[in-house]
């Protein structure tokens, strides 16, 4: 689930700002499956959610691959690669929490690699509709972090670092949300679709000032309603203009 627009034209930014969050994405996306799926819970489709993401990351970094040819960001595209080959197989096999502390550390690197990545695409255009773009589209990375966080959590997962970057994604989301509503390019379709994640996020800032552990399922199903808007949301900047 995210709004991908594949274009050949390495020129077209906007499209490879959404690439490259799109790759972001799968990473926390599979990750929460990965801990769904170790719990032994479904919601809907996800059976095969977890092999449908690792399916859909490999055709995501071929296409980064062949949008951006330069060194510099063929440099980073490598490095992330590198860091999946490594783990790609962990995900294919069965669930356990021995390994997931690993795949979270693994995958936050690929994320670093690919945010140096962005910030190269982000240098070669002025267009401010990209900057908006990445806004719109790095909230769905977040909302799949947290989502992937408490599945973890729930999981009885115990990672020393989880109140740190609950708090660091909260302020963050909270903080982009402003930003896309005071944007000039948003428009009130979007402020409306805004406005109703800034009332399912309600959700996750309960849950995160709350000792109890939630429905596995609960957390699927209002991280996919989140999911949704944003990526409404970003459709329509991506179309603007055109």
């Amino acid at each position: 689930m995210f709004v991908f627009i594949f274009s050949l034209e390495a020129k077209n930014y906007s499209l490879i700002v959404n690439t490259i969050n799109h790759q972001k994405v799968l990473t926390q996306e599979i990750l929460k499956e990965y801990s769904f799926k170790g719990m032994g819970n479904s919601f809907s489709n996800s059976k095969n959610n977890l092999s449908d993401k690792l399916e859909e990351y490999s055709k995501v970094s071929k296409d980064l691959s062949s949008l951006l040819v330069d060194n510099q960001s063929k440099k980073y595209i490598n490095s992330s690669n590198k860091i999946w080959s490594s783990i790609e197989n962990v995900f294919k096999s069965k669930a356990t929490k021995s390994e997931i502390l690993m795949l979270q550390k693994e995958t936050d690197k690929i994320l670093n690699e690919l945010s140096k990545l962005m910030k190269i695409a982000l240098s070669k255009n002025n267009d401010s509709r990209d900057s908006i773009i990445n806004i719109s589209g790095y909230q769905a990375v977040i909302i799949e972090r947290m989502s992937a966080l408490y599945m973890m959590k729930t999981w009885g997962i115990d990672d020393p670092k989880f109140n740190f970057k609950m708090r660091e994604s909260i302020t963050f989301f909270n903080n982009s949300l402003n930003k896309l509503m005071d944007s000039p390019k948003t428009d009130m379709k979007n402020q409306a679709d805004i406005k109703k994640i800034m009332r399912y996020f309600k959700f996750f800032e309960i849950m995160n000032a709350s000792k109890n552990k939630y429905i596995p399922t609960l957390i699927y199903s209002k991280t996919y309603k989140i999911h949704k808007n944003i990526d409404k949301i970003t459709k329509r900047y991506l179309t603007q203009g055109k």
